[in-house]
């Protein structure tokens, strides 16, 4: 699939929809970088077949850790990637992460269906937008039906720009492959999708409620596992 599609800001489960605040300060280990896109802290690491970047937000209005995640992928064949790559701790405790699948049944009873449902169904459309710049979708819910029509500007500016890895030029293009991906999505869930090589794709993560430390950060660390290689990414999200 030649689409580098985007990962990103919480749009419809939105942090300032918190009621208190929260700062996350990515801890990065050797080997990891921290970038920027959009002015947000995004910590960057390089394997030999994949290039994975991961932002964290924080809690949602749930109480609930989100994250984005975008995966490039370096190596010569395809690749499967999905929430099933991916794991939470907290406090050196597991935090269970949710699929599309799990989302979309809590938010038949959540106050907010309407604007997840249209995260899930971004998630649809992104996915899917191989077959060309423009694509159209109808996603069915048991709320009612949504008519999505995405342009992938993203894949157009990025297409074709890197044959393999291993310069330090291909490797800036790579950067911004993945920048594109996180900055271009507007809270699609990440859902598993097969990402051919030299292209990018990623998607929104969001745990289960976590318990925050009285005083000091909360220590947490989201792992990817994905190419035959695991990833280890450390914030700390404190209360502001």
């Amino acid at each position: 699939m030649k689409y580098a599609v985007a990962a990103a800001v919480c749009a419809a489960m939105s942090v300032s929809a918190c009621a208190s605040t929260y700062t996350s300060t990515p801890r990065p280990t050797a080997g990891q970088t921290i970038r920027y896109v959009q002015g947000v802290a995004t910590t960057q690491a390089e394997g030999r077949n994949a290039t994975v970047q991961v932002t964290s937000f924080g809690p949602n209005e749930k109480g609930r850790l989100t994250f984005a995640v975008a995966v490039y992928n370096r190596g010569e064949a395809a690749m499967n990637f999905g929430v099933e790559n991916v794991s939470l701790s907290a406090l050196g405790a597991p935090v269970r992460v949710f699929t599309y699948a799990e989302l979309e049944r809590m938010a038949k009873n959540d106050a907010t269906t309407a604007l997840v449902l249209t995260a899930l169904a971004g998630g649809v459309a992104a996915a899917a937008a191989a077959s060309g710049p423009t694509y159209r979708s109808t996603t069915t819910t048991p709320y009612g039906t949504y008519n999505t029509v995405a342009t992938n500007y993203a894949a157009q500016a990025v297409a074709g720009s890197i044959a393999a890895a291993g310069t330090a030029s291909q490797m800036n293009n790579i950067s911004a492959n993945l920048d594109n991906t996180l900055a271009s999505l507007s809270g699609s869930v990440l859902q598993t999708t097969t990402v051919d090589p030299d292209t990018s794709f990623g998607g929104q993560v969001i745990s289960d409620r976590v318990a925050f430390p009285e005083t000091g950060a909360l220590p947490a660390n989201f792992v990817v596992e994905v190419a035959g290689e695991s990833f280890d990414f450390a914030f700390d999200i404190a209360k502001d």
